[in-house]
């Protein structure tokens, strides 16, 4: 009886040390604590009810589904996307992991089901590295292993990288533009916070409409032309290859001829670029007073930019007549002044090692603007004693009082019965056969045209 009574007390004492030495969940060291739910899961996927071969079948479903988005990584400015081919994941050994953690023996029979979380084993192909290292401002160990982690458990596609100190790159300046803030412009300096400490990935392609997306609404077209130029200025500055740029077809008030942008969301007008070199760059847009400063720097400054515009072709202004009965006889008036229209070519010269090349990066045509000049359609008439009066009538065989009532510049009504009148581009012209028909393209070269 005695024996009896201690064999029972000393099962007891087994049975109550057993319990307490088993946990309730087992975790592994890598596992996200806050998210540990009542069913065990691989990788994020619940397969308590599972067995066998159905935990292998349920968890690759979800690692395919997961593999079918890329995944983005965004720092300082820069987003880097990681194709999903990239990703290696070993479904099986992730299993037998859980398995062998979850498996109990034959004579623990009594013990309750542990629930387990584990991640999935999962590496990234070397390409990724380097992808990473190219950025040049991400703590690539750390950010690898933020992606890493976050795939391990098939958590969403966007991750945060580990950005570092980006002040080394403001070492030194690449180009400077500076200019004050035209007045007909509007949200430039709201514009321009936004591109203030982005940083130039090598490799990457920079699209100004992209880097701005919605904050285009913040300025108007002038105001967002106005910094695209900056930008656009000082990329020439840079050995950045321009990608898409558009001019603005009209002399600006700021910068060389030449030199300037336009951008347009609605007409997917664009400035691109892509920075070629082997580390990033950074832009830096400050205000000071009524003007702007852009500026990009680089941890080193290998080359020396120089930009050279030279004006290939002056097209000189032509004069159009109106005509108005409000003006006095034998009156004119100028209502628009011309201005000559000029083509300009810009080059870039860059040296290095003591070694210069020049190459041309754009031709721009800036079309001359007319002067308008309003005469008087009244003329003098001569009476039966040959003395001569205003009169309000025309006569409509003067070449001169032909009237321009749509306001084209040219006579609405032929000069002669049978002659008609010609406009050409910006050129008024009749059927003479001495007269060259034609027009200026948009590059300022003369098309000659049949009459």
């Amino acid at each position: 009886m005695r024996i009896g009574l201690k064999i029972m007390t000393l099962l007891t004492l087994i049975a109550i040390l057993m319990a307490m030495s088993i946990p309730n969940i087992v975790l592994n060291p890598t596992t996200y604590a806050k998210e540990v739910s009542k069913a065990s899961s691989i990788g994020g996927v619940e397969v308590a009810d599972l067995k066998g071969k159905e935990i292998e079948a349920a968890v690759q479903v979800a690692v395919t589904e997961w593999l079918a988005t890329p995944v983005k990584v965004t720092g300082g400015g820069v987003t880097s996307t990681i194709d999903p081919s990239q990703f290696v994941f070993d479904v099986a050994s992730s299993v037998a992991d859980y398995e062998r953690m979850t498996d109990k023996s034959w004579y623990a029979f009594w013990e309750s089901d542990q629930t387990v979380h584990i991640p999935l084993h999962v590496v990234l192909n070397d390409e990724v590295q380097a992808q990473l290292q190219a950025v040049g401002v991400w703590d690539v160990e750390n950010t690898l292993n933020s992606v890493v982690g976050q795939a391990s458990y098939l958590k969403g596609h966007e991750v945060e990288a580990a950005v570092l100190d980006t002040t080394s790159l403001e070492a030194e300046r690449l180009a400077l533009a500076i200019e004050e803030i035209p007045v007909n412009t509007l949200g430039v300096v709201e514009v321009g916070s936004i591109l203030n400490d982005f940083v130039i990935a090598p490799g990457e392609n920079i699209s100004l409409l992209t880097l701005l997306g919605d904050n285009t609404e913040l300025a108007n077209l002038e105001g967002l032309d106005f910094i695209a130029s900056m930008l656009y200025n000082a990329v020439l500055q840079t050995d950045y290859e321009i990608l898409e740029r558009h001019a603005q077809n009209e002399i600006p008030s700021y910068l060389q001829q030449g030199t300037e942008a336009s951008i347009n969301k609605a007409l997917e007008k664009d400035l691109q670029f892509v920075n070629l070199t082997e580390q990033p760059g950074k832009v830096k847009v400050t205000t000071e007073g009524n003007s702007i400063k852009l500026e990009i720097f680089s941890q080193t400054k290998e080359k020396e930019i120089k930009i050279r515009v030279e004006k290939d072709r002056i097209v000189d202004p032509r004069i159009i007549y109106r005509y108005s009965d409000e003006i006095a006889i034998g009156q004119e008036k100028t209502v628009q002044e011309g201005k000559e229209g000029i083509r300009v070519e810009v080059y870039r010269s860059i040296t290095e090692n003591g070694v210069s090349s020049e190459v041309l990066v754009s031709r721009d045509f800036y079309a001359p603007i007319n002067r308008i000049v309003v005469r008087s359609t009244k003329q003098p008439v001569t009476t039966a004693g040959g003395s001569e009066s205003d009169t309000s009538s025309t006569n409509p065989n003067d070449p001169d009082l032909q009237l321009d009532l749509d306001g084209n510049g040219l006579p609405d009504t032929p000069s002669k019965p049978g002659e008609s009148s010609v406009n050409n581009g910006d050129k008024q012209q009749s059927n003479d056969p001495d007269i060259v028909y034609g027009y200026y393209d948009k590059g300022g070269n003369f098309v000659q045209t049949s009459p």
